[in-house]
């Protein structure tokens, strides 16, 4: 107990509900975790595994790209082509297309990445960032259309359908967010966030070093959710089976809700418990959509620290997971049955397939991303855009 001295006027503190929701969910995951510490370490060496084999070869030399697209200008430059078609459909500047065009191809969190390293060098404005973080982070063409398509659903048509429900449910939003932001865009003074053509662009060496010792830390910060969340699912695997009577679709749910690419091959194992033979993609969908907990943490993380809103960015993703699940469960019911790819039964052995595929489809993707990058540059020049 705290005694208040003659002149303290200062009222006493109070626990914010925030501070008590996160001690209690933290009493509980310490128990759960350490009632369940076997299954937890094993999860934490899958989670190992998984950054060390997909997650760094998927992501880590794009996140390098999209480090030095920005710090060259080439974002910038880009940006002035595309600035028509970003006003026309999302009421934002041409400089944020760059964030747009490598979340969407890329997947989470290099969208992110591109556009808070955007606001740092002052090219966008912070309602610009906010707008960007709502529909610039998506799960890349790589993972639905090999790990989940072709690896755990057996059908590269289903990925491909999977890949763009999500990217035109992001569009959609990034769309609709033009109308709920665009006043507090308008409100806040643009000489808040000047643009300093100068300060941009670091040449020689420096540039190219800097990019990848931003997107090393960052990388760090994505592989620490993502083992920390392998052991947190880990032990509420063990505790569901402790309990016993819990239904397999509650638990893939719940998966999903924490963690997507577990939850989605959790989904596909689960026509064996219902005759709804499209529960397991429309599942799928949704928890593409939603993206997982562990994904939004890591966005939070890389955007901490710059006084962002991210009200916007969470009301997006549960939109985006509700209508993914909504529009799959639409299309596919539409169809004929037996253009409904059969799901694998034997999805735990085709789960390591994420690894491979995912490495080589990054690398592909990777390539095709630098003839994409050197081509826009080539037009750049051609054009006789010199920068500001």
């Amino acid at each position: 107990m705290t005694h208040k001295t003659a002149g303290d006027t200062r009222p006493p503190q109070r626990l914010h509900i925030g501070q008590v929701f996160f001690c209690l969910l933290s009493i509980f995951c310490f128990l759960l975790i350490l009632r369940n510490s076997e299954v937890a370490i094993s999860y934490m060496s899958r989670g190992l595994s998984l950054c060390a084999n997909t997650v760094i070869p998927s992501l880590f030399p794009f996140m390098v790209l999209s480090e030095l697209l920005v710090a060259s200008g080439a974002g910038e430059a880009l940006g002035r082509l595309l600035a028509k078609p970003m006003k026309w459909l999302f009421g934002l500047s041409g400089a944020g297309c760059s964030a747009v065009v490598l979340g969407s191809m890329c997947g989470f969190p290099v969208g992110a990445a591109t556009a808070v390293s955007l606001y740092d060098k002052n090219v966008i404005s912070k309602r610009e960032c906010e707008h960007l973080l709502t529909f610039s982070n998506n799960p890349s063409s790589a993972f639905l259309i090999t790990a989940v398509g072709v690896s755990l659903f057996g059908s590269h048509r289903l990925g491909l359908i999977l890949y763009l429900l999500v990217l035109g449910t992001s569009f959609f939003i990034g769309f609709l967010m033009r109308f709920f932001l665009r006043d507090k865009a308008r409100s806040s003074p643009r000489k808040e966030h000047p643009h300093f053509p100068s300060g941009l662009h670091p040449g020689g060496v420096s540039m190219f070093t800097n990019a990848v010792s931003h997107a090393a830390l960052s990388m760090l910060t994505v592989c620490a959710y993502v083992i920390f969340f392998s052991a947190l699912t880990g032990a509420l695997a063990g505790a569901v089976q402790q309990v016993g009577n819990v239904s397999h679709t509650l638990y893939a749910m719940i998966y999903g809700f924490l963690e997507m690419s577990g939850g989605i091959s959790e989904a596909a194992t689960l026509t064996g418990e219902t005759a709804f033979s499209l529960l397991p993609i429309v599942l799928a969908a949704a928890m593409a959509g939603w993206s997982g907990l562990s994904v939004h943490c890591q966005i939070l993380t890389l955007c901490g620290g710059r006084g962002l809103s991210f009200k916007p960015y969470f009301c997006a993703k549960v939109l985006q997971g509700i209508l993914c699940g909504l529009l799959a469960w639409l299309l596919l019911s539409v169809m004929d049955p037996a253009d409904l790819p059969p799901v694998s039964e034997t999805v735990a052995t085709l789960i390591p397939l994420f690894s491979s595929t995912g490495a080589l489809s990054s690398a592909l993707t990777l390539i095709s991303h630098i003839g994409f990058v050197t081509g826009i540059m080539i037009k750049i020049k051609k054009s006789g855009y010199r920068g500001s």
